[in-house]
Parts: C-alpha cells; sequence; structure tokens
C-alpha cells in the first residue's frame, strides 16, 4: 500500500442554530480558539463509505473579478491574485519540503507529496481494493487500464513508468502549517461575517463568493473554506461555519456564515477551483487527495453520492465583460456568454451516471476554466 508522507488536518466543527461555534484546538501564532487535528495517515487505505448526500442545484449570478487585500502577517507572502503559487510554498520546511515536513512512518511508500498515483476508485472517489487490500494504479487518466500491486504492495518494476503521478500543484498549499489554515479560515469568515447569502454575500462568474463587491480570492482562504464546508454539521438544512477568536485586549469574538445545505457542494467545487492554479485542470484524484490530506475525504464520500451537476444551467445567463478587438487596434468593451467563451474540459466518468465525485470534479473543474477565463479577459464595469 502505498503511504503519502504526510499529517493530516482536521477542522472540528461545532454547529448550532444562529451564532454555532465552529471550534478548534489552537496551534495558531494568534491565540485562537479553533485548529486542525493531526494524525497520521496510511493513504488510500479501505475507505469508510457514507451515505449519500443532498442533491444540489447549482446556481449563479453575475459578478466582477475582484478582491481585497487585507491578509495579515501569517499571510503577507499569499500570492494574491496573480501569482499562480505563493512565495513560501517553496520555502523548505522539514525534509526540504513546504509546511511541516513529513513523518517518519508515512514515507513507507510514495516518497513525496507529489507522489501519489490515479488510482481505480468508485463513485464516492474511495478507492477500489484488489484482494491482498491494495489500491489499483491506473495507466490512463479514464482507468480503462489499471494494474495491481504485488502482494506486499510494491510496484511491478515493469510499471514504473507508466502509472500516473497527480499533480497539485498550487494545492500543496494544503501542506502549510496547522496556524496558517485556521488564519485563512478566520479571514474568510471575519469577511463573510453578519452577511446574508444570495443577498449581501454573492457569487463572481466562477462560483467564488462576494462581500460588498469584493471577491474572496485568496487560495488560501478558499482551501480552508472548501474543508470547513464539508466538515460542518447540517442543522434544520442549514451549513454553519463558526470560528470564536481570541481578542488581543481580552475577550472573544464570533464570525459565522450560513449557506443553504442544498448550495454546499457547488460553494465547495468553486472555492477548490479558486485555490487551485488557475492555468491547471481538477481531477477526481486531485480532489480526493487533497481532502484524504485535509481529512476531509468521509465527509466527502458521505455527501457526494447523489450530488449532481449540469453545466448548462450553472453558467447559463452568467455574462463577463471583456475588450474585444472589432478592428486592429481597437478594443470595444463587450458583454459575453461564458458558456460561449469559456473552453471545458471533461472529467472521466466513473459509472456512466449523472452523479457522484466524477460530477463534483466536474463542477470544480468548470468553474476553474472559468476563473482563468475572467482572470485573462474580463474588465470592471
Amino acid at each position: 500500500m502505498i503511504k503519502p508522507p504526510f499529517k493530516l488536518r482536521k477542522i472540528a466543527l461545532v454547529v448550532s442554530v444562529g451564532a454555532a461555534l465552529f471550534a478548534v484546538s489552537a496551534l495558531n501564532d494568534n491565540a485562537t480558539s479553533s485548529s486542525w487535528i493531526t494524525k497520521s495517515y496510511a493513504a488510500e487505505g479501505k475507505g469508510q463509505k457514507g451515505g449519500k448526500g443532498q442533491k444540489g442545484k447549482p446556481t449563479s449570478q453575475k459578478g466582477v473579478r475582484s478582491g481585497r487585500k487585507d491578509i495579515r502577517d501569517i499571510l503577507a507572502a499569499d500570492e494574491g491574485d496573480d501569482s499562480d503559487r505563493p512565495p513560501w510554498a517553496g520555502v523548505p520546511g522539514k525534509e526540504g519540503k513546504p509546511g511541516g515536513g513529513s513523518s517518519g512512518s508515512d514515507r513507507k511508500k510514495g516518497v513525496d507529496y507529489g507522489d501519489i498515483w490515479v488510482i481505480l476508485r468508485n463513485d464516492l472517489g474511495e478507492p477500489v481494493l484488489d484482494a491482498n487490500g491494495n489500491i489499483q494504479p491506473c495507466l490512463d487518466p479514464a482507468c480503462t487500464q489499471y494494474i495491481q500491486l504485488t502482494a506486499d504492495g510494491e510496484l511491478p518494476p515493469e510499471f514504473a513508468d507508466k502509472v500516473i503521478e497527480v499533480d497539485f500543484g498550487r494545492l500543496n498549499i494544503a501542506r502549510s502549517p496547522d496556524r496558517v489554515l485556521t488564519h485563512a479560515l478566520e479571514e474568510a469568515l471575519s469577511k463573510l461575517d453578519g452577511g446574508v447569502y444570495g443577498t449581501t454575500i454573492t457569487l463572481d462568474p466562477a462560483g467564488r463568493l462576494v462581500v460588498d463587491g469584493s471577491t474572496i480570492d485568496s487560495p488560501l482562504e478558499n482551501l480552508a473554506l472548501y474543508a470547513a464546508l464539508l466538515a460542518a454539521p447540517v442543522v434544520n438544512g442549514v451549513v454553519t461555519l463558526s470560528v470564536t477568536v481570541d481578542n488581543e485586549g481580552g475577550g472573544t469574538t464570533v464570525y459565522s456564515f450560513s449557506v443553504p445545505e442544498s448550495d454546499r457542494l457547488d460553494l465547495a467545487a468553486s472555492a477548490f477551483a479558486a485555490a487551485s492554479d488557475k492555468t491547471g485542470s481538477l481531477t477526481v484524484d486531485s480532489i480526493v487527495g487533497i481532502s484524504n490530506f485535509m481529512e476531509v475525504s468521509d465527509e466527502l464520500a458521505s455527501v457526494v453520492g447523489s450530488y449532481t451537476y449540469d453545466r448548462v444551467a450553472t453558467y447559463s445567463g452568467v455574462q463577463v465583460w471583456i475588450l474585444k478587438e472589432v478592428s486592429p487596434g481597437v478594443l470595444v468593451p463587450t458583454l459575453v456568454n461564458v458558456l460561449d467563451v469559456v473552453q471545458f474540459n471533461t472529467v472521466p466518468t466513473i459509472d456512466g451516471d449523472t452523479n457522484g465525485i466524477d460530477r463534483f470534479a466536474q463542477a470544480a473543474d468548470d468553474a476553474l476554466q472559468v476563473l482563468e477565463y475572467v482572470h485573462d479577459n474580463a474588465i470592471d464595469q
């Protein structure tokens, strides 16, 4: 069995009606009452199959790409809008890797976080294991061909250059120290606090959250929101994210944000896209790999089984302003439909139906392609 060399982090969320507490212990530099709980993980072992989630009906709203820069201290090195990778993501930590490095026993198979393979999965994103309890690496992106490891979990030498490694790109920020991701969640919820989803809090064309005309575009904040959306329990059809922060002068401040349960996975897909490389693409394995690392893969599996996605329904009527060249050297502001101008990818289906992890991956990748187009072409109007 391949074991990735990293520790997993989990958001513990406590939800209540009204001002729910999103609580977690403090491993950050800002004396917060929230934390990421860490433990070792043997990558892609036998997953526990969760139940089916509620079918979400995607909705989209028009918006303009924008954002505010108020990341402090820990997040001062974040890349912002125009960079594909934060400078600190390449700064060595333990064992020459960003963040906390890896722990001893987790390095038995797969010597780096990037050395995670595309494998055969079911529609919940869980590994389909062979008779020996091992994962089955794919030889093509659609996994129409796959192989078995040896009985003791080793890769046969003749397939060493044929298996496909998952490219996480900027998503390696998930390896950031606990305090970084905790602080990112605090930053995001401090902006969303007091807002009403669908009224004062809207969506940009790529599905990112917009507050007071400013888009939450920080990859770190979006990655933290992705994990929080999956881990939050549901009370009366409402998902509430809440964090309690200790104030420097004493006392605490609670920031919270609520969304309908039916919109949770749509928002999670867009948040995952916003945390990714703008010029890349997303796959089932990249999403499940990061979810494993952040220890929300079980939560994802428990709700993604019945998730459905329709690109046309999601982006119908979504428009952006661009500068269109109508004659040599003459550019005219033009309103275009996203569905007409964005080049979308096709995520391979797993079982040929219209729901599950493959549809969630399609939603996330579509959001990423829209984000890239908006980033490269859209103008403010």
